[in-house]
């Protein structure tokens, strides 16, 4: 299979007004994304999980600096767990902090990447961010090859050249700024988050089961 089928992943920015709010996911620490629901309806829809199988996501993050390519996994296998889908790659590995990462899309500065640039200009927005993310927020089909070619070189490249100062030395590191309540347990987090989706899957399975989930867990299951 192709390692340049790649996927642009938007993630979201950190809620400052929502006081609970983690931002966990991605794990980069256990390689992981999904486990929390996010892009349950779209991305990671459970129903079409075999069109994700051996796909590059590409983890772009807003903020105040632009839209930036904080991470680029290696191929991916999916696990399924009935409510949710699970992307899973090897080795885990740092992502870059989110104001040494390539530049997606900026409005001040230019992109790391032309080809790419070029292809969200026609979006009907006013600036290059905005167009970034229209074309780009909710999309679930592979890049053209000539765009994917050109998000694993570079990406590739920065890596390789980047200080170790470069890498995030913490998730939050990844992000714009720190969310509002920085996850400080990654390994209780992820740990729990995969007992949630193992009970919903086991419950899906015995229409009879009426195991409860506390308040909690589904507060803390949104994303």
């Amino acid at each position: 299979m192709s390692t340049d089928r790649v996927i642009i992943v938007h993630l979201r920015r950190p809620n400052k007004s929502n006081a609970s709010e983690k931002r966990s996911d991605p794990f980069w620490e256990f390689a992981s994304f999904g486990i929390t629901g996010c892009h349950g309806k779209n991305l990671m829809n459970p129903n079409r999980p075999d069109r994700l199988k051996g796909v590059r996501l590409a983890f772009a993050q807003g903020g105040k600096e632009g839209t930036r390519l904080v991470y680029l996994t290696p191929p991916v296998e999916i696990v399924d767990h009935g409510d949710r889908l699970e992307a899973k790659w090897s080795p885990p590995e740092k992502p870059f902090r989110y104001r040494d990462a390539p530049v997606l899309a900026s409005n001040t500065i230019s992109s790391d990447f032309p080809r790419l640039e070029a292809s969200f200009k026609a979006a009907n927005r006013a600036t290059r961010e905005g167009q970034f993310s229209s074309c780009y927020r909710n999309r679930t089909n592979v890049l053209e090859e000539m765009l994917a070619k050109e998000i694993i070189a570079v990406y590739s490249r920065g890596r390789k050249q980047a200080n170790n100062s470069a890498f995030a030395r913490c998730y939050a590191d990844a992000l714009p700024w720190n969310p509002p309540d920085v996850d400080g347990d990654r390994l209780e987090t992820y740990t729990e988050k995969l007992a949630q989706a193992r009970d919903s899957k086991s419950c899906a399975g015995d229409p009879k089961s009426t195991t409860p989930r506390s308040p909690k867990s589904r507060r803390e299951g949104r994303c």
